[in-house]
């Protein structure tokens, strides 16, 4: 049942990143919900077959997935006291 949740909650993350967004907050919620997927996905595989190895594989990445948070967080911060704006559209260098 967690496997099936977790590549639905995975092809869900995939499918909003695919659509377009005007904020980099909201970029930063689907990259969580994406790590949040393949977390739930890995710990269900790891589970079912028994490994400690896989355990600790899953506290690594669920650490891993806190720090990318974290410094999603703080590009956020910078960025708005920098540049007064954080719409994805002003991280482009092309201009497009």
């Amino acid at each position: 049942m967690c496997l099936m949740v977790g590549v639905f909650i995975f092809f869900f993350g995939v499918i909003f990143l695919c659509g377009r967004f005007s904020h980099f907050l909201s970029v930063l919620l689907v990259f969580e919900l994406l790590t949040f997927g393949v977390f739930c996905w890995s710990s269900s595989c790891f589970v079912f077959s028994s490994n400690l190895v896989g355990c600790y594989f899953c506290l690594i990445f669920l650490v891993l997935s806190v720090v990318e948070a974290v410094m999603g967080l703080s590009l956020l911060v910078s960025s708005s006291r920098g540049l007064g704006r954080v719409a994805v559209k002003s991280f482009s260098f092309m201009g497009v």
